[in-house]
């Protein structure tokens, strides 16, 4: 069944959406926001390399419509006008980017296609190849996603005739597992302290239903249903321990940070800070399979 799905009522949850699904789509956990309101950002709001086109891609998510009241929505207007302004930021992006997506919340337009397409055949891939994204994509990638649904769209979720609350729940810890600092190799984290508080705000996800994104911004609140999981208890401990592991590493010298890169100088202590996580995972995929949700995959692991 085919969900219809509003846009985000905030240009903040649209621009958070759209990092999470380039994330996805992508192949890669550290696609970015680029810079803050207010900072000259050259026409893009998220940026990454796309692995399967073996492209350096950034996005520029078309927002304020205006505010209203306090709430900054996106905008659900796009114009032949304003692709060409977002070309010309974007061609200022450095490094130069092989591909611009315009994400926008207005609906599916022919015109505006037709506009992207002769744009695209008159410039070449020169200085980039351009993509427009409508709400219409973003629906339908959301409909194909319902850990995305879950955390984005929870009052559509619980509005359903077969509204499980538990596996709402899970899908939230989906989510909340889904993170390079519990399954990606711990050699390619960039820091030690972010690394110790996405592994405390995975223990939060846990204890209290609440998610929240790498700004410390709550995205998802879901309530914890009453049955009692020993296994997430279990896995809350696991994440625990590797956050201590971690702290008292630095602390000895063990894990070096360095400006961009941790260094691990001890191969058992990364071993073993591998598979802690990798138990957390494998936990956490059992419980998932109980309730048919698609695993959290891990990778790299030595």
């Amino acid at each position: 069944m085919y969900f219809e799905i509003p846009p985000p009522g905030n240009w903040q949850d649209f621009e958070r959406l759209t990092l999470d699904i380039c994330r996805k789509l992508w192949s890669n956990d550290y696609a970015e926001r680029h810079g803050r309101t207010g900072q000259a950002q050259a026409g893009v709001d998220v940026y990454g390399h796309n692995r399967g086109a073996g492209e350096f891609t950034g996005v520029q998510c078309k927002k304020r419509s205006g505010i209203h009241g306090d709430i900054d929505r996106p905008s659900p207007l796009l114009t032949t006008t304003d692709i060409d302004k977002e070309i010309d930021a974007a061609s200022q992006f450095k490094p130069a980017l092989q591909r611009f997506i315009i994400a926008t919340t207005a609906p599916r337009d022919a015109g505006l296609q037709e506009h992207a397409r002769k744009w695209n055949a008159a410039h070449g891939a020169v200085p980039f190849h351009l993509t427009l994204w409508f709400w219409d994509d973003y629906a339908e990638r959301l409909n194909n996603d319902l850990n995305l649904l879950a955390i984005y769209y929870a009052e559509l979720m619980s509005a359903l005739e077969n509204y499980n609350p538990t596996e709402h729940y899970l899908r939230m810890l989906a989510v909340a597992f889904d993170r390079p600092a519990l399954r990606t190799t711990l050699s390619l984290e960039n820091r030690a302290t972010d690394l110790v508080q996405a592994l405390a705000d995975t223990q939060a996800a846990i204890s209290t239903g609440k998610l929240t994104d790498r700004e410390r911004q709550i995205i998802a609140h879901v309530a914890r249903p009453k049955k009692r999981f020993p296994e997430l208890e279990r896995i809350a401990r696991l994440l625990q321990s590797t956050r201590e592991v971690v702290t008292n590493a630095l602390s000895a010298g063990r894990i070096i940070q360095h400006t961009n890169v941790i260094e691990i100088t001890d191969k058992e202590l990364e071993a073993r800070l591998n598979n802690l996580r990798r138990q957390a995972i494998d936990g956490l995929n059992a419980l998932l399979a109980e309730h048919k949700i698609e695993a959290v995959v891990w990778h790299n692991y030595q």
